[in-house]
């Protein structure tokens, strides 16, 4: 009898040991699984809002570029009407809704006893746009960083941030743009000041977790997002330095050469992440997130089971307790001590079972449990579903918009004609058009400024109005002026549009073009070297009412081929930052059958620059167009 009384008090303490080793090691797996599954699920998320966060300001920042470089041709062929050159200006800041000042500053002494010359339009106080020449003994643009980089690097730059004493009062970055004569000397140095103000704003409203926040750096690691520094800006790599911390140190290294990637550190007693990329003009940007946000909903259901299972437990070595001091000797000592202090923590007896409350007690914790997992779970299908309608919906937008450009390509005896585009995102902004009528080939090509949704519904806008107007208006220049001024309207966005348009009389070869802003094309004549069409300076469409367009006349010879292509061919970049540019486009034309299709050509300049950039990630949308006479 006594075996059978000692067989069942280990028993009873070995099935406490077992079920407690089981809780335990429950409880650890689950709490790990599902803080690494949140943690990577957070970082995930976090990376894909970066990513629009710095497509959104990419896209502000080509809005402001391609404004500056779509006017380079214009300031050029004005460039000594001084009256003219301080209206320009005063366009660029009054049709931008995010440029604040912009100006035009010539080199020392380019005109005739003026050392200084630089018509300036800014935004005042009350939001009016005012001119002043800049430059003066005290306000030496010469020497600033805007202005010098540009000008000995004959490249285009974007400044670190400033306060501009003298000039906007207020703290900006700059984007310059040279302006070279025929010889390759810069000239000088058109700009678009930007104040940061609106990028603080923006920033600051994106928090994925409660305590998380967006860092925006410069080149040299300045913050740009940060008002607390007044006239100064902090300088973020000098922080990481002063920290001592190798974490921190090498999330700030990567952001100053450029990469992405995601790293961990303590901030405080708080482990949080950094997920960080770059921007296309050598700003990084980078998402701060703490953990203890991340994992604040399941910290909370893990604590809630393991209360449900210090209950389980209780109620068990209860029962066990019973069990043993019914069918065993006295306690041991040691045993007694465990249930005196057991006894002491709860300052009372243990109770008596009361089987039905204590059942009904147990149901409802489990219960509670219970929903509390189907609510997670619910919320995470929730979030999958909403991700997957999204780019479902990116996908139907851009079946639309690749529905909109014509496919009945043309290929008869007097043309061979074939497009094709391919956008950066699911949807973007480069439009094609062409129709055949009374003998006569329409053809348009073009590039709206900035990517996605946005940029593809000025795209629909502009190829719509240009299928209607030439229709209607067979004069390009008219043409263009019609059209320009129709996207002109209203246009709070500041969103414009370079355009190539053109007629081809397909039995003499006389085509009339008209070049708003866009790239050159390329003539390959049957008999001789490619070369590029020089066409005169006009505005992109959209940034200026009632532009005067000048039009033009050419005849093409019987044979020759027209290489119509957006800037996401020539500016196609590999990793190293090197781009295929114009004289490459050349010298491949120049290598190529041009017995070849129209189709054959634009599949093979494709496939060409795909391989150029060596498999790096496509930064523009890419059109060609080839017209085959």
């Amino acid at each position: 009898m006594g075996i059978k009384k000692s067989f069942s008090a280990r028993l009873s303490m070995n099935i406490i040991l077992l079920t407690s080793v089981l809780f335990i090691t429950t409880i650890a797996v689950a709490s790990y699984s599902s803080h690494t599954i949140l943690a990577e699920e957070a970082q995930t998320s976090s990376e894909r809002m970066l990513k629009i966060i710095a497509k959104d300001v990419e896209n502000q920042l080509g809005s402001v570029e391609s404004s500056v470089q779509s006017l380079a041709w214009v300031v050029k062929e004005n460039r000594m009407d001084k009256e003219y050159l301080y209206h320009t200006v005063s366009k660029i800041v009054s049709e931008n809704a995010h440029i604040v000042g912009s100006t035009v500053a010539f080199a020392p002494d380019y005109f005739k006893g003026e050392h200084y010359f630089s018509p300036y339009a800014y935004l005042d106080s009350d939001g009016k746009v005012r001119t002043k020449q800049l430059g003066n003994e005290f306000y030496d643009y010469f020497s600033m960083e805007w202005y010098k980089n540009s000008s000995e690097s004959g490249k285009p730059h974007w400044s670190e941030p400033y306060f501009d004493d003298g000039g906007g009062e207020m703290l900006m970055s700059t984007y310059s743009f040279p302006l070279k004569d025929e010889a390759g000397r810069t000239y000088a140095i058109i700009t678009a000041d930007i104040s940061l103000e609106w990028m603080n704003e923006m920033l600051e409203g994106v928090h994925p977790y409660p305590n998380s926040h967006v860092i925006l750096v410069s080149k040299k690691g300045n913050v740009i997002n940060s008002r607390q520094f007044g006239r100064k800006t902090s300088n973020f790599y000098e922080w990481a330095d002063s920290l001592d911390d190798e974490e921190v140190s090498a999330i700030a290294n990567g952001m100053a050469s450029g990469e992405s990637g995601m790293g961990r550190f303590m901030q405080g007693w708080e482990l949080s992440f950094a997920i960080y990329d770059s921007l296309n003009n050598g700003w990084s940007a980078a998402i701060v997130c703490h953990y203890k946000d991340v994992l604040a909903r399941t910290s909370k259901l893990h604590l809630i089971l393991i209360m449900i299972g210090l209950i389980g437990l209780l109620i068990l070595f209860i029962i066990c307790y019973f069990i043993i001091r019914r069918h065993t000797r006295p306690l041991t000592e040691f045993t007694q001590s465990a249930i005196s202090i057991a006894k002491g923590n709860f300052q009372t007896e243990l109770p008596e079972i009361k089987t039905e409350d204590e059942i009904r007690q147990l149901r409802d914790s489990f219960d509670y449990m219970q929903h509390s997992l189907i609510s997670y779970i619910n919320d995470l299908k929730t979030t999958t579903q909403q991700n997957e309608r999204f780019e479902s919906e990116l996908n139907i937008a851009s079946n639309i918009q690749q529905g909109m450009l014509p496919k009945d390509f043309p290929h008869t005896d007097t043309i061979d004609l074939f497009a094709t585009l391919k956008p950066a995102r699911e949807v973007g902004g480069d439009l094609y058009d062409f129709y055949v009528k009374n003998n006569y080939l329409y053809f348009a090509i073009g590039d709206v400024s900035g990517k996605g949704m946005p940029a593809s519904l000025f795209m629909a806008i502009t190829r719509a109005a240009f299928r209607f107007i030439s229709i209607l208006e067979p004069d390009m220049a008219k043409l263009m002026f019609v059209l320009n001024n129709a996207l002109s309207d209203n246009n709070a966005t500041g969103m414009f549009v370079t355009l190539f348009a053109g007629r081809i009389n397909l039995e003499t070869g006389e085509m009339d073009y008209c070049n708003g802003g866009h790239n050159p094309i390329v003539v390959v004549p049957p008999a001789d070297k490619p070369y590029y069409l020089n066409a005169k300076a006009n505005l992109a469409l959209g940034i200026m009412e009632n532009f005067k367009f000048e039009a033009e006349h050419i005849t093409l010879e019987k044979g020759t081929q027209l290489l119509l292509y957006t800037d996401g061919v020539t500016e196609a970049e590999r990793a190293d930052k090197v781009q295929y540019g114009e004289q490459r486009l050349l010298s491949y034309l120049e290598k190529q059958d041009k017995a070849a299709s129209a189709e054959t050509e634009c599949n093979a300049l494709m496939d060409d620059v795909h391989a150029f950039v060596e498999g790096n990630e496509q930064n523009d949308d890419i059109t060609i167009m080839t017209i085959k006479i």
